[in-house]
């Protein structure tokens, strides 16, 4: 039987994801996103709960005897969170638009850890470019397509540019064409969990969602968040891994079956959490 999606077909779709589809999608959240100054702190802290999640990782991965290319898989996939594509929709459906609104401040952090500083971390991690110079890796990142539209974003927002609606629903339908690109891409690399990679999927776990968690509550009452705020930024800091952690594992000769993996298990057991938290949180 002849496989017309396998992993050499994923690794172009998650390609275009790359090169075409993000950028366009990274640039309208950039450019239109507006931030209050009472809000002013919550992308800081989206990012510093990525480099929270990042430092835990890293201690836990040390008790594992990971390869290189292993290990940078292992630390993408506890560090990154899935706001956007998974995040969102649940905290529409409990929190409404004010929920919205803090999630989304939230993944402008995230959103620069995702596409900046986990590059670099996959980067480093690479087998093939150990002897590599930093300042390489620095070069590789920098000419990336999707932080050129991060910038760009970054320059168009002072500006109160307004898209047309067209251009809004063009990016619209670029996103959902972005998640199928995205899902086809994933099963291309799907794998059932090997009995030796439970202790990985079981320790990754912990870090994502009770640690995670934790992280976010501190978060919370350290800026003196509402209690609906509070309830958001736990369920953000222990969302799933981003789709990017493939792209990045795809980029630089990580473990892509590993990162699959980790994926795939943290998304068959953070949805659920999410759904009964929300439904808690929301009757609270």
């Amino acid at each position: 039987m002849v496989h017309i999606l396998n992993e050499k077909t994923g690794k172009k779709i998650l390609s275009i994801s790359l090169n075409l589809l993000l950028p366009i999608i990274v640039f309208r959240s950039f450019a239109t996103v507006s931030i209050s100054q009472e809000d002013s702190l919550l992308p800081l802290t989206g990012l510093t709960i990525n480099l929270f999640l990042l430092a835990v990782a890293y201690l836990a991965s040390k008790s594992l005897n990971m390869v290189s290319a292993s290990r940078g898989a292992f630390l993408l996939g506890c560090s990154t969170l899935n706001i956007g594509i998974v995040g969102l929709p649940f905290i529409e459906l409990f929190f409404g638009a004010k929920g919205v609104a803090i999630a989304s401040l939230l993944d402008i952090g995230n959103s620069l850890y995702v596409f900046s500083i986990a590059f670099l971390v996959a980067s480093r991690f690479n087998p093939s470019k150990k002897a590599k110079p930093f300042k390489s890796n620095v070069k590789g990142f920098l000419t990336q397509p999707y932080l050129i539209s991060i910038i760009m974003g970054l320059i168009a927002n002072p500006l109160g540019i307004e898209l047309p609606e067209t251009v809004e629903v063009f990016v619209e339908v670029i996103s959902l064409i972005n998640i199928v690109v995205m899902l086809i891409a994933v099963g291309t690399f799907v794998r059932l969990p090997k009995k030796s990679l439970m202790y990985e999927i079981v320790l990754s776990a912990i870090v994502k969602i009770p640690i995670g968690g934790l992280i976010g509550l501190a978060f919370a009452n350290l800026l003196s968040l509402t209690p609906q705020a509070a309830k958001v930024v736990m369920i953000v800091a222990s969302l799933p891994p981003a789709f990017m952690t493939l792209i990045h594992a795809n980029t630089e000769n990580l473990d892509i079956e590993l990162a699959t993996i980790l994926l795939g298990s943290m998304l068959a057991m953070g949805i659920p959490i999410i759904t009964l938290c929300g439904l808690l949180f929301s009757s609270g």
